[in-house]
């Protein structure tokens, strides 16, 4: 195929980025051209993004702002749109992909202006404003979750679940105690991993502290987020993370995860298979996060605490739950709902529709 480039958009935060980098890398691998547009404001312009060029506009979103920056806001996307519009006439890209959140509504609405196909990820169990705005002209649909399903066009909608980057599905068979050997934490304890997605959770980090102090029991790994300025307790049995590039490592070196629930961090808990206590946030748009965990808690493979009952005596007693549960038993019935190979999936899709298109 001749001209193989790709438009793909989607930011601002971590949920709508790192999927739309996953999808990158796949398309890179393959010998595609990669143009990516995002935000200024977003967590892309402070993360290098090694597949391609990256196009970022000074634009916000236009949910929960008052009028007068909502109109402010409303005339910069519009403004992008053109921009991108002019970018797609020189560029002739085959298709464009766009994960969700207003950063990637530009692209969206200069795909229909320009002719070129779109192709729609949602992440989370409830859309996004902007995927359910332009679903109408997408080609496909690729959903993560299958209570997705009811806000799409069954006919064009598929479930292939969230597209993850090599570097988090690394360390997929690495075994617990190298994982533990490299982190440098006991092999005879229980380990706890606490974290509240790309950005920390103020909260978890709290309780966290507080469960390390009163169950020595138990080892904790704690990502607390660049932002967190509270109290930190520094014992022999917490490690404390900041962030970290090698999420999968912690995963296998941990026995249960107490997180929020966006998408990527319970597509990654399904990858590796990890029991959890989830404490949704409880102020995500349409409440997505709880959605996103509703079913595997109706499975009876996980467990949920909402943030307004989320403190060291509800965490403590999830926490003993699970120790006398059989944790590799559960492990594997939690792997067997991941679909590991997404990337493919949603890579294959859109070759196929495309070339479909074409009449090939």
């Amino acid at each position: 195929m001749s001209n193989k480039k790709i438009f793909i958009a989607g930011g601002g935060t971590g949920g709508h980025f790192f999927p739309a980098l996953a999808m990158a890398e796949t398309f890179y691998r393959r010998g595609y051209e990669i143009h990516y547009f995002g935000t200024k404001n977003g967590i892309e312009a402070k993360v290098d993004f090694p597949f391609g060029k990256k196009y970022l506009y000074d634009i916000k979103g236009v949910l929960g702002k008052s009028k007068a920056e909502k109109i402010k806001n409303a005339l910069k996307l519009m403004l992008t749109v053109y921009k991108v519009a002019k970018v797609i006439r020189q560029e002739q890209p085959q298709f464009a992909l766009i994960f969700g959140g207003y950063t990637s509504l530009p692209l969206g609405l200069a795909s229909k202006i320009t002719g070129i196909g779109l192709y729609i990820h949602e992440q989370n169990s409830v859309p996004s404003s902007t995927n359910l705005l332009l679903k109408n002209i997408a080609r496909k649909i690729f959903i993560t979750f299958e209570y997705s399903y009811r806000f799409f066009p069954r006919e064009k909608t598929i479930l292939t679940g969230l597209p993850l980057r090599s570097i988090v599905k690394q360390d997929k068979y690495m075994s617990k105690e190298i994982a533990r050997r490299e982190l440098d934490i006991p092999n005879d304890k229980t380990v706890i991993l606490m974290f509240g997605g790309s950005q920390g959770a103020k909260k978890i980090t709290e309780i966290g502290f507080e469960l390390a102090k009163t169950r020595k029991d138990l080892f904790f790994i704690l990502i607390t987020g660049d932002n967190y300025k509270g109290k930190i307790y520094e014992g022999d049995n917490i490690k404390i993370l900041n962030f970290t590039t090698r999420i999968g490592l912690l995963y296998k070196a941990s026995d249960i995860v107490i997180s929020r629930a966006g998408a990527g961090t319970v597509s990654e808990i399904l990858y590796y298979g990890k029991a959890s206590i989830f404490v949704p946030y409880p102020y995500a748009i349409k409440n997505h996060q709880y959605y996103n965990v509703k079913w595997l808690a109706d499975l009876g493979l996980a467990q949920i605490i909402l943030d307004k009952d989320f403190n060291i005596t509800t965490a403590n007693n999830g926490i003993n739950k699970y120790l006398s549960t059989n944790l590799d038993e559960l492990s594997k019935k939690i792997q067997k709902l991941s679909i590991e190979n997404s990337e493919m999936l949603i890579y294959e899709s859109i070759i196929s529709d495309w070339l479909e298109s074409l009449g090939v």
